[in-house]
């Protein structure tokens, strides 16, 4: 039980730790895989790790060419509605990553291939690419939709930009972490059974201390 409770006090405090975004240079690895392809692209997820852990990533950059094992730091900026905050990224700008951000996320929600690579191609087209598709499916509908919902309030809450550091070469990613409110929840959690697991073995002791008299 004290083993119990101590791991789970241990797990609690890094969890709280790991709340705030960090905003330190990170190691991104990129394996070589990605969800599938199409126009003669992968589109992602593509798969590697992030300092060691293994993680997915959204390409946001069509001007770099990578290949399976290629490495390099990167700066992390949150995405978050404030303009003042995307100095280090390429693009420099609150609107385009609040839209990709929203792209990424309907991305998420569906199976259909078509529809995942019509988002992808729509957030490349912002940095070079040529978009294949058309109607409903364009560039500039899926842009528009995007704009709209940012313009609704989307935030863009738990994506994060990862964008190569100077003098590294690498592709601009976005990756989805853990909502601040999620792992505060999750950490209090943890306590709470360390609490408990503290609480049963302070009635054990007592109990044998009574038996002993």
């Amino acid at each position: 039980m004290k083993n119990f409770a101590r791991i789970v006090f241990l797990a609690a405090g890094i969890l709280l730790f790991l709340i705030p975004s960090a905003k330190a240079d990170s190691i991104v690895a990129f394996n070589g895989s990605y969800a599938f392809g199409n126009n003669g692209v992968g589109i992602p997820p593509y798969g590697g790790t992030l300092n060691g852990q293994a993680a997915e990533f959204y390409c946001v950059d069509f001007s770099h060419d990578i290949t399976g094992g290629d490495s390099w730091n990167a700066i992390v900026t949150p995405v978050t509605t404030n303009p003042a905050g995307y100095g280090s990224t390429y693009l420099k700008s609150e609107t385009d990553y609040l839209e990709f951000a929203w792209l990424l996320t309907q991305e998420q929600g569906t199976t259909d291939q078509t529809q995942i690579a019509a988002d992808q191609w729509a957030i490349w087209s912002v940095t070079g690419a040529s978009d294949p598709y058309t109607g409903a499916d364009s560039a500039s509908v899926l842009l528009g939709d995007a704009q709209t919902a940012v313009n609704d309030g989307f935030t863009g809450q738990g994506w994060e930009i990862l964008t190569p550091d100077a003098g590294q070469y690498g592709q601009e990613f976005m990756v989805q972490t853990p909502e601040p409110s999620g792992l505060a929840l999750l950490g209090v959690g943890l306590c709470a059974l360390f609490l408990l697991a503290k609480r049963r073995e302070w009635f054990a002791f007592g109990g044998s201390a009574s038996r002993s008299n």
